[in-house]
């Protein structure tokens, strides 16, 4: 990594380990795929959910959780659909399947018998997915950004599913590559409204989350109290520090 970069990196990890999250630097695909089914051991993890994320694919992490027994759940729709086909994941997974296909997929998965309407099967999808989130005992998301000032966490996605990912489960990690860390919150800012407009055509992400560390509140006197009502381990696994 170039010298700024490298500046970048360091001061992303002081700020959000200053935060109360636990900042892991991977040498390479293998090592972030066994921290984080390390962490999956240590916290008895049965079922994963994760959103969408390409660094995750990338690494294989889905595949070696599902090797040692652990069940992962995608919850974007299209590749909650390839999954439930047993298809590998793929770039516009929505693009993928006719409605009949689909309700047929949904069908099995919830034993319900459905119509082919796409309102349908959206509320079954819902209905299952909803009751992933509240079962699995680890969220697995890609940040888009990381804010080095602060150490936050900025995860963006269309449907919201990133957001129940990130919050629901006790344990939450978070995959971030070293090119996507920036400097201050306005330089997020430009980098997401770049995202969107090259990615999906709009202005801004439909749902843009900021983590920072673990959360907290103050509205309980006495003290700062942390693990209020998110996960109560947020871990951050960061790839291309060398």
């Amino acid at each position: 990594m170039a010298t700024g970069a490298t500046e970048l990196a360091e001061r992303f990890k002081k700020e959000a380990t200053r935060a109360g999250a636990v900042v892991y630097e991977a040498r390479d695909a293998n090592d972030a795929s066994s921290y984080v089914l390390k962490l999956a051991h240590e916290h008895n993890v049965k079922h994963a959910v994760k959103s969408s994320s390409t660094l995750v694919q990338e690494i294989g992490l889905r595949e070696h959780l599902e090797n040692a027994g652990i069940e992962v759940t995608e919850t974007d729709i299209g590749e909650w659909l390839a999954q439930l086909a047993g298809e590998g994941p793929v770039h516009v997974p929505e693009s993928a399947k006719t409605i009949e296909q689909a309700a047929d997929l949904v069908a099995k998965a919830t034993g319900e018998k459905l119509s082919p309407d796409p309102q349908v099967l959206l509320n079954a999808a819902r209905r299952a997915l909803r009751q992933s989130y509240i079962d699995a005992d680890m969220g697995i998301s890609e940040a888009s950004v990381g804010i080095a000032e602060t150490g936050t966490l900025v995860i963006i996605s269309n449907e919201g599913n990133a957001r129940l990912v990130a919050i629901l489960p006790p344990l939450h990690v978070t995959m971030i590559d070293c090119e996507n860390l920036v400097s201050t919150m306005e330089d997020a800012a430009v980098r997401l409204k770049s995202l969107s407009k090259n990615v999906t055509g709009h202005k801004m992400p439909g749902y843009i989350t900021y983590i920072t560390g673990r959360n907290t509140t103050g509205d309980i006197p006495g003290a700062l109290m942390a693990r209020a009502q998110g996960p109560e381990e947020e871990h951050i696994v960061l790839r291309g520090l060398t």
